[in-house]
Parts: structure tokens; C-alpha cells; sequence
């Protein structure tokens, strides 16, 4: 109900429905500063009555449709993804902004390979819901793991070989891309810093094409925690079942498929740990289990609570050490800050899949995708953009 204030120059105001201050909260939290969300809980409290100004100010600043405010109940997005959520988090109703625009821009990509490669005569990927085929339904998750890594060429260990966490995630995806599987990262919207994405909300999540299947990781996750995302939306092609990871490591976690995830977690642990190396690496360290819990992660490229959970495992560590360490990463990812970081295009091609990157410039040059359709699926605003990405694509090749 519109309500006006003053004498002279009224100021028309109206009233919210609570339900869609609490939905504005929640979809575009990480948009707002501290004196919006401080001036919303004013009005869900009832303290204040929000002016048609300031509903217009915060529809820009949260990109929320104006006409939205004054619906009596949220709007719902139809997004089958959604669906596929590790977690059921059931407090979390809707999907923010920063997730929606993620995930509708990768299914852009997504479509276009698949019809890229298509027409070019490339096969379907075998590798996608090879889980499925009957010879695999009483293998252990080891065999299973040692099948994945015979796949990509990788052998047991693969990764306790490598120097960094970062060179195991660069050399994997590498392997990945080689089979044509498309990984791509980032920690914001598009080129909007603004609209930083939520690790609370999701880790990484995985689109199902037997074509042109898609891997998306949150880099707002914490570097050592990235490879085994990277590993577990993997398991999830073998299977053929899409997911949104936002695996949040709680000690009971209420998963929406709980035998499908204990066995994608139980494999990811098999081609992350190799039990013998790892129970080996255990006994030769002399350090108490707190210390050779972050030693071992180091050599696995890994973050401390998967090496923990793994370690509980094998038998080797109590919960309580879990869940020591889980309160240690817990607090390390919120004090972890972004830094300064190399040149925009740099960045630009380390976040978009080389092949991906590739097939659009090729397809380009060659007059079947017109310069604005490549600038959008390559996140670059004009030709000096495109030039310079394509310069380090080239460089990379």
C-alpha cells in the first residue's frame, strides 16, 4: 500500500512484503554493503517504511526488476540445475543472482561446443556416463578410480608428484580438456568484480553434455580445496549426473542423493589418496596427527579437511581430529583475502578453457560466428579484447 509523507514534497513510500526483503537478502547479500542490508532489516522489522526512490536505488544496486518489490511473494526461477544440489540446504530457497547468471552463462557455452562440434564431426564424449554400463555396477570404488585414471592417462600418485596444488589443478585440467571435457573457473560474474560468487552457496558444479560437457569451479574456494572439486564433478560425468557441489563438511551431511555422493566421494578419494602411498606417508611421519594431517595434504596437492576425512577413513585419525581441522579451514577461507593478481586477459584465458577458447576463435575466423556472438562467449567487450585474448590463447597452444 502506497502511503505519502510530508506536506509540500510528499514522498510516496510502500510497504514490502517481508518475504521478498528476506528474498533480496539472501539472492543479493554479497551485492549490498552493510548500511543497505542495515536499512532492510529496518523495514522488516517495521521501523522504517522504504520511498519508492530508495526500492529503485536498491533494484539497480542489487539487480533485482523493480516491479519485483511489489509482488506478495517471491518470484520462482525455473532452473532444473537447481535441482541438483549436493546439500539439501533447506533453508536456502532460490539460487542468488550470482549463481543464476554463472550458470546460465556456461549453458550459453555449452550450447554453442555442442553445435560447434557437431558440425565439425566430432563423436560424443565416451568418457560421460560410463559409469552406467553394467560391468561397472560391482566394481569397488578402487577399481572403479583406477578405470577414471587409465581414462586420462594418469597413473596411482598421480598428483603427490606434482610441484603446487596449483600445478596438480593446472596438469588435470590439461588431461580434462585433451578429452574434451571443458573446465572453466572464476570468482565473480562474468567481468563484473561486483558480483563476487558465494562459496558458501556452491564450490564448483558440473553440466551433463555428451558433446560439450562443462566444469565449473568457484575460485573463491581456497586453491588446496579446488582439485578435489575439480575430481568430484569428474566422477559425476562418469555417472551422467548433473550437480550443483555445495558440499559444505559438516560431520552428518544431509545429501539429496546420499548413495550416488557417498560413492562419487568414495572414488574422488581413491584418485586423490592413493591408500598405499597415503597410509605410507602417514607411518614414516614422526609428527603428531594434527601436523601430519597438513604435511600429507601438502603432498597430495590437497586441502587439510579431505585429507582428514580420508585419513578417518583409512582408520587412522578419530573424528574429533576431523572436525579440529574443519574449524581450522573454516576460519583460514574467511580470513583469506583476494590479492593482486597478473594482467585482465591473463586472467581472461586462465578462466576460460583453452579449447573452448579455441573452437570460438577458430569458428570465428572462418566466418561462421560473427565477432559480437565470439566477444560474448569470450567474456571480451571488443576486437582489441578478443585480439589480446586470442595472443595468449595462441601463446598457450
Amino acid at each position: 500500500m502506497f502511503k505519502k509523507r510530508g506536506d509540500n514534497m510528499a514522498t510516496a513510500t510502500f510497504k514490502v512484503n517481508n518475504d521478498i526483503l528476506n528474498w533480496v537478502l539472501q539472492i543479493a547479500g554479497t551485492q549490498l554493503n552493510s548500511e543497505w542490508i542495515n536499512k532492510i532489516n529496518t523495514w522488516i522489522k517495521g521501523e522504517k517504511t522504504p520511498t519508492i526512490n530508495q526500492l529503485k536505488n536498491l533494484s539497480k544496486k542489487s539487480q533485482i526488476p523493480f516491479g519485483n518489490f511489489f509482488l506478495s511473494q517471491p518470484p520462482r526461477v525455473e532452473m532444473p540445475l537447481l535441482q541438483f544440489r549436493t546439500i539439501d540446504n533447506s533453508g536456502i530457497t532460490d539460487a542468488s543472482h550470482e549463481l543464476l547468471s554463472t550458470i546460465d552463462a556456461i549453458q550459453l557455452r555449452a550450447a554453442w561446443l555442442e553445435d560447434y562440434r557437431i558440425k565439425e564431426g566430432y563423436s560424443k564424449i565416451a568418457f560421460i556416463g560410463m559409469g552406467n554400463k553394467k560391468k561397472y555396477r560391482s566394481a569397488s570404488y578402487k577399481e572403479i578410480a583406477e578405470e577414471i585414471l587409465k581414462y586420462f592417462d594418469l597413473v596411482k600418485g598421480w598428483n603427490s608428484t606434482l610441484k603446487s596444488n596449483q600445478n596438480a589443478f593446472n596438469f588435470l585440467r590439461k588431461k580434462l580438456s585433451q578429452k574434451g571435457i571443458v573446465t572453466e573457473t572464476g570468482s565473480f560474474v562474468g567481468n563484473k568484480t561486483r558480483d563476487s560468487l558465494n562459496i558458501n552457496e556452491f564450490r564448483a558444479f558440473v553440466l551433463i553434455n555428451k558433446y560439450a560437457p562443462f566444469i565449473f569451479i568457484n575460485t573463491k574456494d581456497s586453491k588446496n580445496a579446488r582439485l578435489f572439486s575439480l575430481v568430484h564433478e569428474l566422477v559425476h560425468l562418469w555417472y551422467e549426473k548433473t550437480e550443483i557441489f555445495n558440499y559444505n563438511f559438516q560431520t552428518n551431511p544431509q545429501y539429496l542423493n546420499k548413495k550416488l555422493e557417498q560413492q562419487v566421494n568414495k572414488i574422488s578419494e581413491c584418485i586423490l589418496f592413493d591408500k598405499d602411498i597415503f597410509v605410507k606417508a602417514w607411518i614414516e611421519s614422526n609428527d603428531l596427527a594434527l601436523d601430519k594431517i597438513y604435511e600429507i595434504a601438502k603432498k597430495f596437492k590437497t586441502s587439510p579437511i579431505a585429507t582428514a576425512i580420508t585419513a578417518k577413513n583409512y582408520g587412522l585419525i578419530t573424528q574429533r581430529v576431523v572436525d579440529e581441522v574443519k574449524g581450522e579451514t573454516t576460519k583460514n577461507v574467511a580470513n583469506r583475502k583476494n590479492k593482486g593478481g597478473p594482467n585482465f586477459y591473463d586472467t581472461l584465458a586462465y578462466r576460460i578453457d583453452i579449447n573452448f577458447a579455441t573452437s570460438v576463435i577458430n569458428s570465428t575466423e572462418a566466418g561462421d560466428t560473427t565477432y559480437l556472438d565470439a566477444f560474448s562467449l569470450l567474456n571480451v567487450k571488443n576486437m582489441k579484447g578478443y585480439d589480446s585474448l586470442k595472443q595468449r590463447v595462441e601463446e598457450k597452444m
